[in-house]
């Protein structure tokens, strides 16, 4: 028996192993766009030094009914909306742990707690500041990419996101830009699930950060549309936790 058999085969298996190990430090395709949409929205530094955000706006229905917007958001999963028409204001909130909301244009005058399943705040890609394609794996996530679509604007990359709590979105990332130009997610509308169409555009930059300024949202199957043309953004300003607290 030649005892250096064994050491030959090991030096012959060398090349494959070499492969084998970089193949698995390759990026997959997932990760490569992932990537590429956080450099385009301002990089993983600029964007984990946000503690907390303000959008100001106006949204504008089908029928032409104006409502004035103001979105806010603040870590840790801190979340309010806010609708004010016709001299009312709704309001839908979440504090990281109970979510509330005032809306009398649907005869709810007082603050009400609501249960996770008719909770319109619950969800928890819209509470998070990141964004949910953020460090996906540690905060549990499942990212997919489905394929490419072509979409009015140009082609996209479509990403299946199964979020930590179950939800499932689709982010279409357009292959150009590397930004986020649609998202269908199921949302609770007055307790009921609906497919919402998010188409964002009109990118600008705001302190080192990509935003989109114009947000329509229209329900699967449907013909009307919500659209959002945002005025004002601020970054990091100074909310205090109360404002995303139950009212006592």
């Amino acid at each position: 028996m030649n005892r250096e058999e064994p050491m030959s085969r090991y030096f012959r298996m060398l090349p494959l192993v070499v492969v084998l190990f970089a193949a698995c430090s390759s990026p997959s395709p997932v990760d490569e766009i992932v990537s590429s949409n956080l450099a385009a929205r301002g990089g993983k530094e600029q964007i984990q030094a946000l503690q907390s955000i303000r959008q100001t706006g106006t949204a504008t229905a089908s029928g032409g009914r104006v409502a004035r917007v103001v979105r806010e958001i603040k870590q840790p999963g801190l979340f309010r909306l806010e609708f004010s028409s016709q001299g009312t204001k709704s309001v839908f909130a979440n504090d990281g742990k109970t979510g509330w909301q005032v809306a009398p244009l649907q005869g709810q005058f007082e603050p009400k707690v609501m249960t996770p399943e008719t909770d319109a705040a619950a969800g928890v890609d819209q509470r998070d500041i990141e964004g949910p394609l953020f460090n996906w794996r540690e905060k549990g996530h499942v990212v997919e990419l489905i394929g490419r679509e072509m979409l009015p604007g140009g082609e996209a990359f479509k990403l299946k996101v199964t979020l930590e709590d179950g939800a499932v979105r689709y982010d279409f990332v357009d292959v150009t830009s590397h930004l986020i130009v649609r998202s269908d997610i199921t949302r609770l509308v007055q307790g009921q699930p609906v497919v919402l169409e998010n188409t964002f555009s009109d990118f600008r930059e705001v302190d080192g950060l990509v935003f989109p300024f114009l947000v329509e949202t229209q329900t699967k199957g449907r013909p009307q549309v919500l659209r959002i043309t945002i005025e004002k953004i601020e970054l990091n300003p100074d909310l205090d936790d109360a404002r995303f607290q139950f009212p006592q």
